[in-house]
């Protein structure tokens, strides 16, 4: 499959598509990319709108011609949006590695996904070879909550057998076994106001709570190896006056409900203590923001991500993995879904860049996976 791949069309592919603007929800010149690109090779290209406030483009769901969506149907799946902007990007490729100028992110989380499965499309095209039962979805706002998994409609396909995620920014060969959850929670801590230096004892002072509460959770990577971390806090309204509201944001990470809700309960404990001490109050929101999940070796999906890495000449690698992605919905909706290493190294930062062997290894997973019966 490697001598199928020509390396420098495929990074000039790669850095074409970079360069395209398309943070979350602002997708619709790499939906109109893939369009044209893979239209014109008989794939059958259809965008699916997510009904989401802002969004400029759907997901897109492509199915070759030979594929019956009536059996079983692998698909394969990468996201078309990058954490932030790269639409002054310049890359910079050299023997072994492509980066930005260092004034952009890279954007191969995820382009580099992207651009393996439509070379995979013009290499099967070109070579005559034959795919597999296959669809490929490009699926929006990923980055902002797994928006685009989340309103996905495949109920076209009453078998899907697999999906195989290109996404997790760890090297090739690399793939998810398990994946933790994340809990995001936003408590609001409420006092009393008063003139804070002509009657302070009539205040109850929310900031003191908060930081009471804050300072008394444990975060940062806690025993059972879950996370909990507070991201935001917001309130008071002068120096003279007692705060009379304050409102946290964080998360907590697990690897399992069972963990993350023990923690919940925890926070819940603590804010209810420390609130009653002041006289004061709170309130305490809760939304998965997705579940965890864990890939049963002796499933067949499990063999087949195992087989496909060392059909690539790769040792597959399981990990636990504390990163959420559409992997993570697709399971949680009951659909066998497996996240594989594509080596975004360094990703949602200007540093990102991304081996060339790489990019041409994941390209070769996606070529095997897409001809190749893996059962």
């Amino acid at each position: 499959m490697m001598n199928y791949i020509d390396t420098d069309q495929l990074v000039a592919d790669f850095c074409s598509l970079a360069r395209i603007e398309g943070i979350s929800l602002k997708e619709r010149k790499v939906a109109d990319y893939i369009k044209k690109e893979l239209e014109p090779l008989g794939v059958h290209v259809v965008e699916q709108p997510i009904h989401v406030g802002g969004s400029e483009s759907g997901n897109v769901i492509c199915i070759p011609a030979e594929t019956d969506p009536d059996k079983p149907v692998t698909f394969l799946a990468a996201h078309m949006d990058t954490v932030q902007s790269t639409r002054q990007l310049v890359p910079r490729v050299n023997d072994t590695t492509i980066s930005s100028d260092g004034s952009t992110i890279l954007g191969a989380d995820n382009r580099a996904g992207v651009a393996a499965l439509l070379c995979m499309f013009r290499i099967a095209h070109e070579r005559k070879l034959k795919l597999n039962n296959i669809g490929v979805l490009f699926t929006v706002a990923e980055e902002i909550g797994l928006v685009g998994a989340r309103h996905l409609d495949l109920s076209d396909y009453p078998s899907i057998r697999q999906i195989f995620v290109f996404d997790c920014s760890r090297r090739p060969g690399i793939f998810i076994q398990h994946c933790y959850g994340c809990l995001k929670f936003r408590m609001e801590v409420s006092g009393r106001s008063a003139h804070a230096g002509v009657a302070p004892e009539k205040g109850i002072n929310a900031i003191a709570m908060a930081a009471r509460i804050i300072s008394t959770i444990e975060q940062g990577r806690l025993e059972d190896d879950a996370t909990c971390n507070i991201g935001t806090i917001h309130g008071g309204d002068a120096t003279n006056v007692v705060s009379s509201r304050v409102v946290c944001e964080g998360e907590i990470r697990g690897p399992s409900m069972e963990v993350i809700e023990k923690h919940s309960n925890e926070l819940n404990r603590i804010a209810s203590e420390v609130t009653a001490r002041f006289h004061g109050s709170y309130s305490l929101d809760t939304s998965l923001a997705f579940a965890p999940f864990h890939i049963d070796p002796a499933s067949d999906h499990y063999k087949a991500a195992d087989m496909l890495i060392r059909k690539a000449g790769l040792e597959p690698k399981p990990i636990r993995y504390t990163g959420g992605s559409d992997a993570n919905i697709f399971n949680a909706n009951g659909i066998p879904a497996i996240n594989f290493g594509i080596g975004a190294q360094q990703p949602h930062s200007n540093e990102e860049f991304i081996y060339i062997e790489d990019l041409r290894k994941i390209t070769e997973l996606v070529l095997i996976a897409a001809t190749k019966n893996l059962g």
